[in-house]
């Protein structure tokens, strides 16, 4: 495990990871940028708040992209049965 620094609202933070560094700079800069999407299209200045505002945007993003890959999964399941029933209907 190593430490790689990266900058969110302006702040540097150690982050420990297995990970390599570009990927985590990658997350941290896109976890920095929905921070300052919500910040600039809302009233509110409390960092508290617009972090987690922003934490529950990418919560509910990830909520949609496991639910879409659920339903793929299955799909391909479906395919994978029909595809073995009709090369078993040939052997």
């Amino acid at each position: 495990m190593r430490r790689v620094t990266v900058e969110i609202m302006g702040q540097q933070y150690e982050v420990n990871t297995d990970d390599g560094e570009d990927r985590v700079k990658a997350i941290a800069a896109t976890v920095d940028a929905r921070i300052r999407e919500i910040r600039a299209h809302g009233k509110t200045v409390d960092s508290l708040k617009v972090v987690i505002q922003a934490a529950l945007n990418l919560a509910e993003e990830l909520d949609l992209l496991r639910r879409d890959h659920q339903a793929l999964m299955a799909r391909l399941q479906r395919l994978s049965d029909r595809l073995s029933k009709a090369v078993g209907d040939f052997a």
